[in-house]
């Protein structure tokens, strides 16, 4: 078991292009044992013991990330356990959130992803990752939150740069971490330089973006982030934004290709307009490829997992859990007849986006750009898979399909 969590830890990256091989690995380990704790490290695959990982104060996220944010985008609340420095970051962060965001993102994922496939119908192929899965985030990111970047190529090479150095550089790979404060050397003055521009631009204009309103929140009662802070949380924000929804879109778009019965369903829901059925398929389709199949966790004091079950399980003080969101998403404990395809199953069958503190702060907006974004590609006629998913290490980085061009 010790050598199992070690390739878990040292491979998983070079696993992210083979889902079924991680699937059968946690069905393996759950099978064995849920919890399996052995040598510092833990591993966490059941419904249950992942929503306890994810929701328990016991498990914590500072010493897995914060020095890696603080060096590169700045200290930002999802790399912040529970106090009153994540409580009034996170709070003056979704006080500039609206309820008609939702319907702001949906237009320009609607508008990108459809102008994309507009563009592509003459050819009759098309780079579903690098020609649509990763510049509809980025259009997002440019037109919602404020950052249109020097150009879209540095604006997505700092994203993926930095994110990787933060969240998924297990094996603390130099080459990595190099590339990702180069990035940072570059992002940090370029926000700075926008947050002056901006500040300028709101004595001429109504200008109205993500980036704006954190800035007009200084001048609110009780006043708002300072300059460097709205960087930290702008930068924070960004760089989760562009590679998570390119990755969510193309592993649910590769999952439906591969499945007719599915790619029907989904299909027939996008021409009859029925957004809930197309909801429904494209994140039962997420759940056989999840863009974040583990989520680390540090256990900041010793906790029993499960505690008052018949498989209670002590997690000591200072252990390293990899939660298994994979993994829970196919366990028969919580979710029913977990190898068959349902596009109707109940939302609380999926774990997309964590749990608790730390679960993603664009859930909402994934919740209509990946459905947008498939509905989009799915009016292709005929289309079909021209290979599988190359990956620049844990990111999509193209994917060919082809098309009867009409």
């Amino acid at each position: 078991m010790a050598e199992f969590i070690e390739r878990l830890e040292s491979q998983l990256v070079g696993w992210l292009g083979a889902p079924s091989i991680l699937r059968g690995l946690f069905d393996e380990a759950r099978a064995v044992d849920p919890v399996l704790v052995v040598g510092g490290r833990a591993l966490v695959s059941s419904f249950a013991g992942v929503t306890e990982v994810l929701t328990d104060p016991s498990f914590g996220v500072k010493e897995i990330y914060a020095a890696r944010m603080e060096r590169t985008s700045g200290a930002f609340f999802l790399g912040m356990d529970a106090g009153p420095a994540y409580d009034r970051e996170a709070s003056l962060v979704r006080q500039v959130v609206r309820p008609a965001d939702i319907g702001t993102v949906r237009s320009i994922a609607r508008a990108t992803a459809w102008d994309l496939v507009d563009a592509a119908r003459p050819v009759g192929t098309m780079d579903a990752v690098a020609g649509f899965s990763r510049i509809i985030p980025t259009r997002i990111v440019q037109q919602f939150f404020g950052v249109p970047g020097p150009s879209d190529a540095d604006l997505m090479r700092w994203m993926r740069t930095i994110f990787w150095e933060i969240f998924l550089n297990l094996t603390n790979d130099a080459a990595v971490a190099v590339a990702a404060d180069a990035s940072s050397h570059e992002l940090s003055p370029y926000l700075m330089g926008l947050i002056e521009a901006r500040k300028a631009d709101r004595l001429k204009g109504s200008r109205d973006d993500f980036l704006c309103r954190l800035i007009d929140q200084q001048k609110q009662p009780g006043g708002g982030f300072d300059d460097d802070g709205i960087r930290r949380n702008i930068g924070g924000i960004i760089v989760g934004a562009v590679d998570t929804q390119s990755k969510a879109i193309a592993h649910a778009l590769e999952q439906l290709l591969k499945r007719p019965a599915a790619l029907e369903i989904a299909r027939t829901a996008a021409c009859e307009g029925n957004d809930v059925l197309l909801r429904g398929a494209v994140f039962e389709a997420l759940r056989y490829n999840p863009m974040n199949p583990v989520l680390p966790r540090f256990c900041q004091r010793d906790h029993v997992l499960g505690h008052g079950t018949g498989r209670a399980k002590k997690v000591p003080q200072g252990t390293l859990v990899f939660a298994s969101t994979f993994g829970a998403m196919f366990d028969d404990a919580k979710v029913e007849a977990p190898g068959e395809f349902r596009a109707d199953r109940p939302s609380d069958n999926y774990l997309h986006f964590g749990l608790g503190l730390h679960r993603c702060f664009g859930e909402r907006f994934n919740d209509v750009v990946l459905p947008e974004a498939i509905k989009a590609i799915l009016s292709l006629p005929e289309l079909r898979l021209e290979g599988a998913i190359q990956y620049d290490g844990p990111f999509p980085e193209h994917l060919a399909v082809r098309f009867d061009p009409r």
